[in-house]
């Protein structure tokens, strides 16, 4: 069995796709969501639109966290001969 996906949001490094059985985007048609990395890699499927919305935005939200939690290095100052 094939499963197709079709993106309905994005945002950050993540996507909320609908998932159906046909090539061809139909509302009426989609089994499920599933949230998915920008490289293609499913993270969760889930049954409604809302829930896959919801772990998207946690996932962004916990990236933004790290990476404000991130030291920034300072670059090692070279010394002029």
């Amino acid at each position: 069995m094939t499963e197709y996906t079709h993106p309905i949001l994005i945002k950050g490094n993540y996507q909320v796709v609908a998932v159906t059985q046909d090539e061809q985007y139909d509302p009426g048609d989609i089994t499920g969501y599933a949230v998915l990395t920008m490289a293609g890699a499913r993270l969760r499927q889930d049954m409604t639109l809302e829930d896959a919305r919801i772990w998207m935005d946690k996932l962004v939200e916990e990236e933004n966290l790290q990476r404000a939690e991130a030291p920034v290095r300072a670059k090692p100052m070279r010394q002029r001969r």
